[in-house]
């Protein structure tokens, strides 16, 4: 006589995986409840980081152009571009550097393009400049310049700029009286318009 033993398990027995449908309605609340408080915090790094990166790649066309007019012992000029060619007003536009041989305020054909950036992010905004700025064999240049960077809806909170000496060198505007807006050289608050 053989004996068997059955190894199969009660239909009662059986484990159930998954949720239930209380589980689940308390689960999706629990994540909207989170995503609601969490959501704006994110939203405010967001616009800080596009910010800051505009603000570091203008920066760094700005020095870039400031050593090559050193280096070379040459004016240089700095502009917005659309073509990488002739200079335009729009500081959104792409920028661009180069010597300017012949004074156009172009650059032609035999005029080495030393860097070029791309254009601001389409969610911010640019304030302070319009024009060329042309450094001289020293670094300096030929207009002091504050250029503000702000949030598509202007809100002066996020704001940031450049702060640009006529020597040519460059700062970052800070908050120095700890009122939540940061200010230009002479100590007034950035303005978004």
């Amino acid at each position: 006589m053989i004996n068997t033993i059955s190894t199969a398990r009660p239909t009662s027995m059986v484990k159930q995986q998954g949720l239930t449908l209380l589980e689940m309605l308390v689960a999706v609340a629990i994540v909207a409840i989170l995503l609601t408080s969490v959501a704006p915090g994110i939203q405010t790094i967001l616009i800080k980081n596009r910010i800051t990166s505009d603000l570091n790649n203008v920066s760094a066309v700005i020095q870039r152009a400031r050593f090559a007019a050193v280096d070379e012992q040459t004016s240089v000029v700095l502009c917005p571009t659309e073509d990488y060619a002739a200079c335009t007003s729009s500081w959104r536009n792409a920028k661009m550097v180069f010597i300017d041989a012949n004074g156009n305020d172009s650059r032609d054909n035999d005029e080495a393009l030393i860097v070029a950036s791309d254009p601001l992010n389409e969610a911010n905004t640019i304030y302070g400049i319009t024009g060329t700025l042309i450094f001289n064999e020293q670094g300096g240049i030929n207009q002091a310049a504050t250029i503000t960077l702000c949030p598509g809806d202007n809100d002066a909170n996020y704001a940031s700029a450049l702060l640009i000496s006529l020597y040519g060198r460059i700062s970052v505007a800070v908050d120095s009286n700890n009122n939540g807006k940061k200010e230009d050289l002479e100590g007034n608050e950035l303005s978004c318009s």
